[in-house]
């Protein structure tokens, strides 16, 4: 917390907001533990709050690079209640933080200053260290009993920043020790960097990555002259590398890292996202020393895509094609190339030829479901979103396109009712009804007009509860 007052650019490494919460239960505050689905629950509306107040990065291949991260170290570790989801918020701190039901969020700047995945994978370990072991759940069993909403203000406010954790604690009328019973304990922090580099290793990282990116922390916040180590929230960085180092094997004895090689197409995907002036240059200066890495070519490519510049970046893909002809998000890449330049027949051509090998992505599966319903091939967009129905059930946009191939197929009703489904879960109620009563006209008597049916009148049902609620009021 003291680092971002001296260095407003760094969080400590997993900020206050990594903790987790209370939640109303009926036992004893001594005695009482939080359900899975309070858990879940809770993790759900940290997310949404966040989501309010921060910009997300909607890459799913940066997902699935830190869900495989994420992955091998769970598995690890082994006993974990929740199965973790990444996020990656445009932020220009390094921060990384975890809340309930297993949402572990990790900053652009983390991932970009990072040198090698294993430091990546040292942040990862870290949080998974936390989840692991419980700390602000055992912390928030023993403490006075909080609602849902004010925890999940708190949690939120408190990655956010203090101003925001402060408004959080006036609004729900929180006790600030409340509040403070909820951040991790220095000896906490401690345990978590423990469990982490125990794990690390024998899930196929360098253990000294963690170290490393101690290092990298304190190049950024350097300790400010006068102020004690015990008065930060966090160990201080040189302090946490000394008391790993002391807990590793010697670095010639550590087994060798199994890198995925994954990293710097990450750092470019972020860059996409979340701009830096350098970008280009660096990734230039990538290709130039590393000339048989295709990711570097695919990164470079993508920067100078973003810039409009796609002749340059379809040659650049074309070459990485050629280091690594069997990589199926760097055909994935020059198709979307392709289409940029307005060669459509071309993109098409090449996803369905991805789709046909088996090898398509679940993005290069949303671009190709795009590209049919933009050639109102209904029918082969309807199966591909069927494939994705699959592969990838919680796309947030899976019932939007899907209704739209439904439409173009000729099955309108059931296509209104998929978007209704998709504006009501985005709280666009007015849409979700539009295209909720238009279902209702052309939906045949079934099961699913029955469930369209029982929507509107549970919304029809809510609004007269109010409507007489506003009439009893003087």
């Amino acid at each position: 917390m003291f680092w971002s007052r001296w260095k407003p650019r760094v969080a400590s490494l997993v900020a206050p907001a990594l903790v987790w919460a209370w939640v109303p239960l009926a036992a004893s505050p001594a005695h009482a533990v939080m359900t899975r689905a309070q858990e879940r629950e809770l993790g759900r509306q940290v997310v949404a709050q966040v989501r309010q107040q921060y910009r997300l990065l909607d890459d799913p291949y940066l997902d699935r690079y830190l869900a495989v991260i994420g992955g091998r170290i769970a598995e690890v570790m082994g006993d974990l209640e929740f199965k973790p989801t990444f996020h990656v918020v445009a932020d220009p701190r390094i921060n990384a933080f975890a809340v309930p039901g297993g949402h572990i969020f990790v900053t652009s700047e983390t991932i970009l200053q990072v040198s090698d995945e294993s430091e990546l994978a040292g942040v990862v370990a870290h949080e998974l260290g936390h989840v692991e072991g419980r700390h602000i759940a055992n912390r928030a069993e023993k403490s006075s009993m909080l609602n849902l909403v004010s925890l999940a203000a708190v949690l939120a406010g408190a990655f956010l920043g203090m101003g925001q954790a402060g408004a959080a604690v006036s609004t729900f009328g929180l006790a600030g020790a409340q509040a403070q019973a909820l951040h991790y304990s220095r000896q906490d922090e401690e345990d978590a960097d423990r469990r982490a580099v125990r794990v690390l290793s024998k899930a196929g990282f360098d253990g000294w990555g963690l170290v490393r990116f101690m290092d990298t922390l304190h190049r950024a916040a350097p300790t400010p002259d006068g102020v004690p180590a015990y008065l930060f929230t966090h160990p201080l960085p040189e302090n946490r590398s000394t008391y790993l180092a002391m807990a590793l094997p010697p670095p010639d004895q550590e087994p060798p890292a199994r890198e995925t090689g994954y990293l710097w197409r990450a750092k470019a995907r972020v860059l996409v996202q979340d701009p830096r002036p350098w970008g280009v240059a660096v990734f230039r200066q990538r290709v130039k020393t590393r000339p048989e890495d295709a990711g570097a070519r695919l990164g470079l490519a993508l920067l100078l895509r973003q810039q409009g510049r796609y002749d340059e970046a379809a040659r650049l893909l074309d070459e990485a094609v050629a280091l690594a002809p069997d990589d199926p998000e760097i055909h994935h890449e020059r198709a979307v190339t392709a289409l940029k330049r307005g060669r459509a027949d071309e993109a098409l051509a090449g996803l369905e030829a991805l789709r046909r090998n088996g090898t398509i992505t679940v993005p290069a599966l949303r671009d190709l479901g795009w590209m049919y319903l933009e050639a109102d091939r209904g029918a082969d967009a309807l199966a591909v979103y069927d494939e994705l129905a699959k592969a990838d059930p919680r796309w947030p946009k899976l019932s939007y396109y899907r209704g739209l191939a439904l439409g173009k197929s000729g099955r309108s009703g059931e296509g209104h009712a998929l978007l209704g489904d998709y504006y009501r879960s985005q709280g666009r109620l007015d849409l979700a009804e539009k295209h909720y009563r238009r279902a209702m006209e052309l939906l045949p008597p079934g099961p699913s007009r029955d469930r369209v049916a029982g929507v509107l009148h549970q919304r029809d049902r809510g609004a007269g509860a109010k409507t007489a609620r506003e009439q009893r009021q003087p």
